[in-house]
């Protein structure tokens, strides 16, 4: 008798968790809330955020509320990790890893290596990461920590470097601080003026 496959879930704790992507949406047949089993941080430059911070797996951090998106019953691993690779921008499927996390089900998450030394990791120099990115397109740093906050993710730099980002535009929100950021006139470089 052939054992059954197990159920398939994939660990989200990143901008996964408000857009699984189109590939994605429509095999994810429930969510479950539940916390990382190690430390996230703002760790990693990502060119699809236009070299943004984004999350990664990091000593740094801390365990995060994240969620388990439970994937469609039936669905072969091979195209759960195929498709979790193409939306997070990987190579290849090599890049996708078991998360051990208990219970009957197989859980698979990205894993982005963190590229930020620590001196780069600071508030105000994510900040300036971030605000640097605004002008390159919608997918910046600012809205992927507006979109993680908007998530309930909070790691031990999120109060600090959202402030940072506040203060750098002059802002009240991070919606606002995108707005500014946009504005600022450029440098013959390409330099934002303002960002002192």
């Amino acid at each position: 008798m052939p054992i059954p496959p197990r159920p398939i879930a994939i660990l989200a704790y990143g901008s996964i968790l408000h857009d699984p992507g189109p590939q994605l949406s429509p095999l994810i047949v429930g969510r479950e809330p539940c916390e990382t089993p190690f430390p996230v941080e703002y760790g990693r430059a990502s060119r699809r955020w236009n070299d943004g911070p984004v999350l990664v797996p990091h000593p740094d951090g801390g365990p995060v509320a994240g969620c388990l998106l439970l994937l469609s019953p039936g669905l072969p691993l091979g195209v759960a990790v195929d498709l979790l690779a193409e939306r997070e921008g990987l190579l290849s499927a090599r890049g996708v890893v078991e998360v051990p996390m208990g219970g009957n089900r197989l859980v698979i998450a990205a894993s982005l290596p963190r590229n930020l030394p620590l001196p780069d990791m600071r508030p105000r120099e994510l900040a300036r990461r971030a605000a640097a990115s605004v002008p390159r397109g919608e997918r910046n740093g600012v809205a992927y920590l507006r979109g993680a906050m908007a998530s309930g993710i909070t790691t031990p730099r999120t109060a600090e470097y959202a402030e940072a980002i506040l203060a750098l535009a002059g802002a009240s929100s991070l919606e606002d601080a995108e707005r500014r950021l946009l504005a600022l006139p450029r440098t013959s470089g390409g330099a934002m003026h303002g960002l002192g």
